[in-house]
């Protein structure tokens, strides 16, 4: 009786073009943002086209699986109609870590494209100073919701209005905090935005150049997102409960 093996498929690397596209459902967002062309190369493995553009393989690789497990992150279905507690939890345990990862991953792409990239592209000394200074804000700006503003709106709602003075004053000075930082991120992704031509990345770019003006991108979709829930769904909610207990 014959021995026979069944046949292996074929790594990543050794697919054609065409049979990566057919087979990742986002392939061609994947090779966009990597920077490896399509067109002409359809018949090609994905080893012959990074050689052919001097990309390291290996490097490619690794991307391509950080990028698919990256996944697109939208609203849950039914999101605008939920209550502001519901809002927040959401914001608390879903949203901060996704937007937390992105801001890590694009100060290490960044760390890495600068080093390399630094002295032939001078803006990127500017974007690594805002990048770094948007970090910081964020950081803080997580903290401060988790551990005092939304704690606070939450029991605020749990007692249905019926709270001391003291915490009506604490929270409106609290709800002021997060739109003056909102104000400030909003500012530092617009000049990240000016400074990379709305992340577009050179034609030469290496593929760490291309990711981290790709993080960037997705960052700043990110933050709207981010800053509209909170803005429609807790803020202008809570100001309502404030302003009819003030008078």
């Amino acid at each position: 009786m014959l021995n026979i093996k069944e046949k292996e498929p074929p790594n990543t690397l050794n697919m054609t073009i065409a049979d990566f596209l057919q087979k990742e459902k986002s392939g061609s967002r994947l090779l966009q943002v990597l920077g490896i062309p399509t067109r002409g190369n359809e018949q090609k493995t994905l080893m012959e086209v990074c050689t052919a553009r001097q990309r390291n393989e290996d490097e490619v690789l690794k991307e391509i699986e950080r990028l698919k497990k990256g996944a697109e992150f939208d609203y849950p279905e039914g999101i605008f109609s939920w209550s502001p507690e519901l809002v927040i939890r959401y914001l608390e345990e879903e949203h901060h870590n996704y937007t937390s990862s992105l801001i890590r991953d694009a100060e290490d792409y960044g760390e890495r494209a600068w080093d390399v990239h630094g002295t032939q592209y001078p803006e990127l000394n500017q974007v690594k100073w805002y990048v770094q200074k948007l970090k910081n804000k964020l950081e803080m700006h997580l903290k401060f919701e988790e551990q005092k503003f939304f704690p606070t709106v939450l029991r605020f709602f749990e007692m249905n209005g019926e709270t001391k003075d003291g915490t009506v004053q604490s929270l409106k000075k609290q709800a002021e905090i997060i739109e003056k930082d909102q104000e400030e991120i909003e500012y530092l992704v617009g000049r990240i935005r000016d400074l990379t031509n709305n992340f577009t990345p050179p034609k030469e770019a290496c593929t760490t150049f291309r990711l981290l003006y790709f993080t960037l991108q997705k960052l700043d979709e990110d933050l709207e997102k981010h800053h509209f829930l909170e803005e429609q769904h807790v803020l202008s909610k809570l100001k309502t409960k404030l302003e009819n207990l003030l008078g």
